[in-house]
């Protein structure tokens, strides 16, 4: 195949034209196979020059996903495949990264668990369950996250309660707390640090009286608007305040 003419058209990276067709190569290729000297090429040659540049292009690609921020091989891998590569090209190119150091779990984890401690109100079993699924020994993970007081949880687990009690001053207390308890063991939260934390919250509303009125406005009848009040959330001692009862 006769090369006629060489065009740049991107970072490192050339179209050749050839007289039957055309190929954009990596500059390191070109120089691998001495086409700027050469005017022509066999078929044989052009399968090796485009293997060669295919499995450039899979480690260009990996080098520069792991520049912008740190990465693990599972992620590394996803990437590769959805950019078309093969299974053997990826695992080779992951193995190659790997020599290099590139790829180094443990700062990965204690990367990634900064990040969602410092910038996030995440707890810490979804922390752990995010890093699982990136299949991250769950050991490393515990070790790291291990080192964090307790206090840190239980302060951001006050965060969210009051960040909610802001908003929820429509609701019941009752469904207040069930909504907190289903939301922060949601967040990754601990059970007995939820409980802890919610035992002794003083929480003010007026919704009961607001659901009064509105029960009252659709029912004639009492026992109805005590139905109605009572799957609202609210105790009976509490709907007898308000009621004729």
């Amino acid at each position: 195949m006769e090369i006629r003419k060489f065009k740049k058209v991107g970072k490192n990276k050339y179209k050749i034209l050839f007289d039957t067709e055309e190929l954009t190569l990596y500059e390191d290729i070109i120089l691998k196979y001495e086409l700027l000297i050469k005017k022509e090429i066999s078929l044989d040659d052009l399968d090796k020059i485009i293997k060669d540049n295919n499995d450039y292009d899979a480690y260009n690609m990996a080098l520069n996903y792991i520049e912008v921020k740190m990465r693990n091989r599972k992620e590394l891998y996803l990437y590769l495949s959805k950019k078309g590569f093969e299974k053997s090209l990826i695992n080779k190119t992951i193995s190659k990264i790997e020599k290099l150091g590139l790829l180094n779990n443990k700062a990965y984890i204690k990367a990634y668990i900064n990040d969602k401690v410092n910038l996030t109100l995440d707890g810490p079993y979804k922390i752990k369950k995010s890093l699982i699924d990136l299949d991250f020994n769950e050991n490393d993970i515990d070790n790291y996250l291990n080192t964090f007081d307790d206090k840190i949880w239980k302060s951001k687990i006050e965060k969210l309660i009051n960040k909610k009690k802001s908003i929820m001053k429509n609701k019941s207390y009752y469904m207040f707390i069930q909504k907190m308890k289903n939301d922060l063991y949601n967040m990754g939260y601990d059970s007995y640090m939820i409980d802890d934390k919610l035992k002794d919250i003083k929480y003010e509303s007026n919704a009961l009286e607001n659901d009064y009125k509105k029960a009252c406005k659709k029912y004639d009848d009492e026992t109805k608007i005590i139905n109605y009040l009572l799957r609202k959330g609210y105790s009976y001692e509490e709907i007898k305040t308000l009621t004729k009862m």
